[in-house]
């Protein structure tokens, strides 16, 4: 993580007073088809005016970013303007990454990283593209509204390479980004799925439930710390994101799932305890139920044996 090269500062610290984060939005895996086609219109914004006697490969680009959501244009124009390549295959996978084609847009974000742009090219990402905005998932049911940055275009390649199944490359992308709430969530995520529930514990300590991202990701604290065997510390966790009033629902129903698992994980446990070292009442009682036994197997006895001599003296 980034914050190890920082002074030691936790990942999910951001000091910055500017951030290109503008909003986060929690919701349940069945509003996911509604969010998708909200964020359709939503992520559109309204074209700025071309500056007078703009060259013709800024009117290309412009029209293909603010008119048209294909990214075929904008590879197209990259292959005739290698200096605006990297600009170009950049927006063509924020805009497939928009429409949810997400190996088409890993594939899309990893070329314009690693191609180049002309001076003349950055100058109009300045002018023209400074307000676009991105929703952008960083966690199963959490979003964050990012304007178009560095860190816009590395949480989406992120992102794309974790739907596509390439975990380890995704967190590497993010590992350059400065910290920040949401680029801890995201690297958090992927460390789960690869398993590394010592690094999200390293990563979390400390952490407080401010907003939904920091509610959240207690929640994944919580969960990395249940798979350790850690259970006082996972409920101590469970605590936190649920001590918010204000925190979504989606991440509280999150979070009381995980108190019901560690609750049954905790019964389960005291159930086999019992079973292998049975309680000193249970001991007591199982003695006096051999000693009830013992004494009317004896009585029995002394019943049949005074049965037999009684048939005994009728016979003679």
């Amino acid at each position: 993580m980034p914050s190890r090269e920082l002074g030691g500062r936790p990942p999910f610290h951001d000091p910055r007073d500017l951030t290109p984060f503008r909003g986060a939005q929690v919701y349940a895996p069945v509003r996911g088809i509604r969010r998708r086609l909200a964020q359709r219109v939503t992520g559109r914004t309204r074209a700025p005016r071309l500056r007078p006697f703009a060259s013709k490969v800024e009117k290309q680009v412009h029209a293909a970013v603010f008119a048209h959501a294909e990214p075929e244009r904008l590879v197209v124009i990259a292959r005739a303007h290698p200096s605006w390549s990297g600009l170009c295959y950049v927006m063509a996978g924020l805009q497939a990454y928009r429409s949810h084609h997400h190996a088409q847009a890993a594939e899309l974000l990893a070329r314009g990283l690693a191609g180049t742009s002309e001076p003349a090219a950055a100058a109009f990402a300045t002018e023209y593209l400074g307000g676009v905005r991105h929703w952008i998932e960083v966690s199963e049911g959490v979003e964050v509204e990012v304007l178009f940055s560095e860190e816009a275009v590395c949480l989406a390649l992120a992102h794309s390479l974790r739907e596509v199944g390439r975990p380890d490359e995704a967190l590497a992308v993010l590992a350059p980004l400065p910290p920040s709430m949401p680029t801890a969530l995201a690297s958090c995520r992927l460390a789960e799925v690869l398993g590394r529930p010592h690094d999200i514990v390293a990563w979390t300590e400390g952490l407080a439930n401010a907003s939904d991202l920091a509610a959240a990701l207690l929640v994944l604290r919580a969960r990395a710390l249940r798979e350790l065997g850690r259970r006082a510390d996972a409920h101590t966790a469970v605590r936190e994101a649920l001590r918010r009033r204000r925190t979504a629902f989606a991440v509280k129903n999150s979070a009381a799932t995980e108190r019901a698992l560690l609750m049954l994980g905790v019964s389960r446990r005291r159930r086999g305890a019992a079973a292998s070292a049975p309680s000193s009442a249970f001991e007591e009682l199982r003695a006096l139920t051999q000693a009830r036994r013992a004494r009317d197997t004896e009585a029995r006895e002394l019943w049949l044996k005074d049965f037999e001599d009684l048939e005994r003296r009728s016979g003679e």
